[in-house]
Formats: C-alpha cells, sequence, structure tokens
C-alpha cells in the first residue's frame, strides 16, 4: 500500500514569512526620524545658522526640502530637562534660550541683524 507523501509546503511558508518579517525588523529598527522629539523651524535668513545645546555644536539648520515648510529646518532627539539653546549665524544677532524640555517641542527662529550689517 502507497504512504501518502508529507506536505511541507506550511513549514516551507512559515519560513518564508518569518525571514521576511525579519528582515522588515532588521530594516525599520534603524535611528530615523522616530526618535526625534524637537523641532527648530526659521525663515530663511535662518538657513545654515549652527545650533549650540549646552554649548556643543549639534547641527546646522538646513533648508526645508519637501517637507511643507519654508525657510530652514533643524531636528534632532533631546532628553527631558533644562538645555541652554543658541542659533549662531555670521551677521546676525545670537539667539538664546533655555529650555524646559520634556517629551516634544517646537522652536520658531527668526534671526536679527546686527546693527550696521545687511544680515548677509
Amino acid at each position: 500500500m502507497l504512504q501518502p507523501k508529507k506536505n511541507n509546503a506550511p513549514a516551507i511558508w512559515f519560513s518564508i514569512v518569518l525571514t521576511v518579517l525579519m528582515i522588515l525588523f532588521v530594516e525599520t529598527r534603524g535611528t530615523g526620524r522616530r526618535n526625534t522629539n524637537f523641532f527648530v523651524n526659521g525663515d530663511s535668513d535662518s538657513v545654515g545658522a549652527e545650533i549650540f545645546l549646552n554649548g556643543a555644536h549639534i547641527g546646522r539648520i538646513n533648508i526645508a526640502n519637501n517637507s511643507g515648510l519654508s525657510g530652514g529646518t533643524f531636528s534632532c532627539h533631546l532628553k527631558n530637562g533644562s538645555h541652554n539653546l543658541e542659533v549662531r549665524k555670521p551677521g546676525f544677532k545670537t539667539l538664546s534660550r533655555v529650555l524646559e524640555f520634556n517629551g516634544q517641542d517646537y522652536l520658531g527662529v527668526n534671526l536679527e541683524p546686527l546693527e550696521g550689517s545687511n544680515g548677509l
């Protein structure tokens, strides 16, 4: 009498699905925007301004490409607590703020030209 062959299809499909899920997990667990909780938006004069947090340089305001915003943007991840923030650009007054940060925040930047400077 002939014995029916064992069907391996469920085990094969399970292995394929598990492999795809593992690949998706590895690809999406990197340091992306999901950790971003602090945002700076500024007018066109702010583009290129350097951002300092507690005296350390942390980035630059860049052109807001494809974000729906005009001017410039900067984003990063901050820990909760008090932070000293400075926005510096040659030809403009330094903008200084003390942030009492808790969770997520947004800061609008409007840099003022130095006296006797045209802002360039």
